[in-house]
């Protein structure tokens, strides 16, 4: 049995439903069982628990073959300490993993996460490696993807209400775009070979480097809006935009670190682009099947007020 913490994510549902095609035995950790229950639908064990439940975890964990593991992905908005909340997701995870005598683990890391600080929120990532491999006797497997192309999706606000993208990172410096679709498969095909031993990292460059005006420019196309450009905000506007929007300073400050850190190279790949790291998905299509009908949706909600 494989087990699947964060289930109802991005990545989880992707590893989750890989695997059940597979006709793999599953069960699916969330907090909410009516999101889980899509996963039911094809076979699943549903199992609800929060993700600081040291004891649940522990019971969940017991008599698998092998666990993804995560933390969650989104900000907490409100949050004023919100590394002491991926700790107490750690300080659950690690003891029920070894109660539990779980022997394989593939956990979703990211670029940046060999940094120990410096990097926002992504240096609860560096621990949560860390803690995984000081356990005995444990195969782990640490995926560290790049930026997420979901990321973008948030310029569609930006497009409808400033006709142009923006945001705190320069315009002229490439990032490793991925799908998180192409991750969660990644993450299930590892899972269902098991192809690894000891402590390793795998990095995913995603399908190309591109740069924000490179960005801009594929949405500029794809919504019939060639002259589209991006604007890189200050971190007064950012800061500004998210108070707006009611994120705590604790989280802004998160916000503003990361994208310092990917402006200067601080977080950044430590391997050169290959065949074995590059995935499928290109920015191009994720653009056509996910950001424009979001865009047309949006925009046909903003024409009817």
């Amino acid at each position: 049995m494989y087990v699947i913490t964060g289930a109802t994510s991005r990545t989880g549902s992707v590893v989750a439903n890989y695997l059940l095609e597979k006709g793999q035995s599953v069960r699916v950790l969330g907090r909410n069982a009516e999101r889980l229950a899509v996963f039911a639908e094809k076979g699943a064990d549903i199992f609800v628990t929060e993700s600081t439940d040291r004891v649940a975890l522990t019971k969940a964990f017991t008599g698998a073959k092998a666990v993804y593991v995560m933390l969650q992905p989104n900000y907490i908005t409100t949050s004023n300490d919100f590394r002491a909340f991926q700790e107490r997701i750690i300080d659950a995870i690690i003891p029920a993993l070894i109660e539990a005598k779980v022997q394989y683990v593939v956990s979703l890391s990211s670029w940046g996460a060999d940094k120990s600080e410096g990097t926002g929120s992504v240096a609860g990532l560096h621990q949560l490696e860390q803690r995984l491999n000081d356990i005995t006797n444990l195969n782990v497997l640490h995926l560290r993807p790049g930026y997420f192309m979901e990321n973008t999706l948030s310029q569609v606000d930006n497009i409808l209400a400033r006709n142009t993208t923006a945001g705190p990172f320069k315009s002229n410096v490439k990032f490793p775009f991925i799908a998180t679709r192409d991750v969660g498969s990644a993450a299930g095909e590892a899972l269902l070979t098991l192809d690894f031993k000891g402590k390793q990292f795998r990095e995913l460059h995603g399908n190309q480097d591109l740069t924000m005006q490179e960005v801009s420019t594929i949405i500029g196309k794809a919504i019939e809006s060639p002259g589209l450009t991006y604007v890189q905000d200050s971190k007064e506007k950012t800061r500004l935009d998210f108070q707006n929007l009611n994120f705590s300073e604790h989280i802004i400050q998160l916000i503003l670190e990361v994208a310092d850190a990917m402006n200067t190279g601080h977080i950044r790949m430590l391997e050169p682009r290959s065949v074995e790291n590059t995935t499928t998905t290109s920015y191009v299509s994720f653009v056509n099947e996910t950001l424009l009908p979001l865009y047309r949706q949006r925009k046909s909600n903003s024409d009817c007020k």
